[in-house]
């Protein structure tokens, strides 16, 4: 028996010489990717076609009511201010060349799963752009490096962002702007290796083999259960917990997550005929290869420093 094999592109179907059966091929797998969770919770808005070429989100300042004399007309004008953020996106985009012949050999449409394995680069990309964000978030910031995550510092995290620009030693007037986090879900980002210990604590921790009555998984709390789903582990300390494996690692073990409001970072895709975000077949010149090209444009940017916390914590691979 003489088997064939062949590169990725140029792959040939081994068959039992003189008769043409075909060998049984094992069904195709994939390398294994993580699904983007931080752009669905972000501030989106589309930047519409001829729009101009930058996003631009004003925000005013505040207003303060005050006491009034019955007799007298209101004299003390308020000026009306604003700030700007402006978002510019760019073109993101990956192809590939796939020979027909070898689309005509393999057991499955080579191009069908070239796309999808391209959507999943796609979206991995923008996961990476919006959680390197995490770093820019100067005005707060949390952990050190080697920090342990814990739900206290979950905690500590949703107080800041509701405390807003309170800082210590400082006194604040009642029903005074302090740039605080407003209503909405309050969103915590972490590699999974610094969610550990957290996942630990929901989980529960054994006594004499069975899970301690004061552990915030004490039975019946459900806790348990949900720090075993996959990429959402809890609402822990009002901070929803996302596990996350595009996150950045240095050579320390250190990573920088982040706990936002969702309108701290804004998501803005620009779709267009060029660009939208889907695989783009056509023939090579020569009328033998498929050319699939993926191109989304996109651009992304902090619109808030007071929505959000860079949270700087130990990344180190578990052991137990």
């Amino acid at each position: 028996m003489v088997m064939h094999t062949g590169t990725f592109s140029e792959a040939t179907r081994p068959t039992v010489p003189g008769n043409g059966l075909t060998l049984a091929i094992a069904k195709w797998r994939e390398t294994t990717q993580e699904t983007g969770n931080i752009s669905s919770r972000v501030f989106n808005d589309d930047l519409g076609q001829r729009m101009g070429t930058s996003w631009n989100s004003p925000k005013f300042g505040a207003l303060n009511a005050e006491n009034l004399n019955a007799t007298e007309e209101i004299t003390n004008f308020q000026q009306m201010t604003s700030s700007n953020v402006v978002i510019t996106p760019g073109e993101v985009g990956l192809a590939i060349k796939i020979a027909k012949k070898s689309e005509a050999q393999w057991s499955e449409s080579v191009a069908l799963r070239a796309g999808r394995i391209m959507r999943d680069g796609k979206e991995r990309k923008i996961d990476a752009d919006l959680g390197g964000l995490a770093a820019s978030f100067t005005t707060f910031t949390l952990g050190a490096a080697a920090t342990v995550l814990t739900p206290g510092l979950l905690a500590a995290g949703k107080s800041r962002l509701k405390a807003g620009s309170n800082t210590a030693a400082a006194a604040i007037a009642a029903g005074a702007p302090s740039n605080r986090a407003p209503a909405g879900p309050i969103d915590g980002f972490f590699r999974w290796e610094s969610l550990t210990q957290v996942m630990r604590s929901l989980i529960g921790g054994a006594t004499t083999g069975t899970v301690g009555t004061t552990s915030i998984a004490a039975p019946g709390s459900g806790k348990g259960a949900e720090a075993l789903e996959d990429l959402f582990v809890s609402k822990v300390a009002g901070v929803n917990v996302f596990g996350n494996s595009n996150f950045a690692k240095d050579a320390s073990d250190d990573t920088v997550g982040m706990i936002i409001h969702g309108d701290a970072i804004a998501y803005i895709p620009f779709a267009h005929e060029g660009a939208n975000g889907t695989p783009f077949v056509r023939d090579s010149e020569d009328g033998r290869f498929y050319q699939t090209t993926l191109v989304v444009d996109y651009g992304f940017g902090i619109l808030d420093q007071f929505y959000g916390i860079a949270v700087t914590t130990d990344a180190t691979a578990p052991t137990a």
